[in-house]
């Protein structure tokens, strides 16, 4: 099959010479005017491909999600790369030109990507703030009194410092709940529609091909997951709720309640303490979690650890990128009860 361009160069060119049988004299005048027309033919086509709506994402589970609604038009683009916490990201030049750029902003808010708020704040850019889309589902960090899950730091939440309106503690990593994804997939469909509605029927389909995996796969982890819902296992930082909640799990001990203060003397014995009062089956950790602190908190203790990727780290963004992180979070959960 003959490219596009090529076909309509040779269309162009033929035309030419059809009509115009050029004297030597003025073989050069032709020859401009025909340069002309092929450099005015390939900044069209160039300006065609390169108009298509830049969709920026904070973070890489936002980047695979919409990714899976612009399949088959455009790439969207992530700010913050895989080897750097969004709790602590510095922003760059590249990041704040990228950011320029973007004709779609989504990002979850500034519980999570504080440094963001100054960067959004009197922007004309259309932005999908993730913790603001009306019916998500939400939780929220530390545990009250009557809560059955020994937290060994009191009075602290997950992600201590991002107080949300209420007074508590909302725990952001709400990309781990597949009906949050939903919700944020059709928030971003509905503002790519008004961006360019030239493709609304493509984002449309994209959508719909987006719920029905994300339906197959909910009916197939619940069924998976099942048998752990009676596993004693214990988490390193309370990461996983949004998932446990989903699909019935409950883990029985949390080490640190917030990941990024480094444990100290009693802290470390009483986690020690609370793991031979109460036998575990494995501890579940994050791929940021810090190993040099596990190993010092469980000591001697022979427990089972299991690394499980929230973010995606492990993954190249795809449209179906998302589905293949929960479903190898679930592997990871799984793993808790293999022998």
């Amino acid at each position: 099959m003959i490219p596009p361009m090529v076909m309509l160069q040779k269309m162009v060119y033929h035309n030419i010479s059809f009509c115009c049988k050029p004297l030597p004299a003025t073989m050069m005048i032709h020859r401009q005017l025909l340069s002309s027309l092929l450099l005015v033919t390939s900044l069209l086509l160039s300006f065609s491909v390169s108009a298509q709506v830049r969709v920026v994402t904070s973070i890489k589970p936002l980047q695979m999600i919409a990714h899976a609604i612009t399949d088959g038009i455009a790439a969207p683009e992530v700010l913050i790369p895989d080897n750097q916490s969004y709790h602590h990201f510095v922003l760059r030049p590249s990041t704040v030109r990228l950011l320029s750029q973007a004709d779609l902003v989504v990002w979850i808010g500034p519980e999570l990507e504080m440094w963001m708020e100054g960067q959004l704040a009197g922007s004309q850019k259309t932005v999908v703030e993730v913790l603001s889309l009306p019916g998500l589902i939400t939780q929220h960090s530390g545990h009250d009194h009557e809560d059955a899950v020994e937290v060994l730091i009191p009075e602290q939440g997950s992600h201590a410092g991002h107080q949300h309106k209420d007074g508590a503690f909302l725990d952001p990593h709400v990309w781990l709940d597949t009906r949050n994804a939903l919700l944020t997939a059709r928030a971003i469909t509905a503002a790519l529609i008004q961006l360019d509605a030239d493709n609304a029927s493509q984002y449309q389909n994209n959508l719909d091909t987006f719920q029905q995996q994300l339906a197959q796969l909910e009916i197939r982890l619940q069924t998976q997951l099942e048998p752990l819902r009676q596993t004693d296992y214990a988490v390193y930082h309370d990461a996983f709720q949004y998932f446990e909640s989903e699909f019935g799990l409950s883990h029985s001990l949390v080490f640190v309640g917030n990941e990024e203060l480094q444990p100290g003397v009693r802290h470390t014995l009483a986690v020690r303490q609370a793991i031979a009062n109460r036998p575990i089956t494995c501890l579940m950790e994050d791929v940021t979690a810090q190993a040099s602190t596990i190993r010092a908190l469980l000591g001697n203790h022979p427990v089972k650890r299991i690394t499980a990727d929230t973010t995606g780290q492990t993954l190249t963004s795809t449209p179906q990128a998302y589905i293949q992180m929960i479903s190898n979070l679930a592997d990871a959960f799984l793993q808790c009860q293999s022998q």
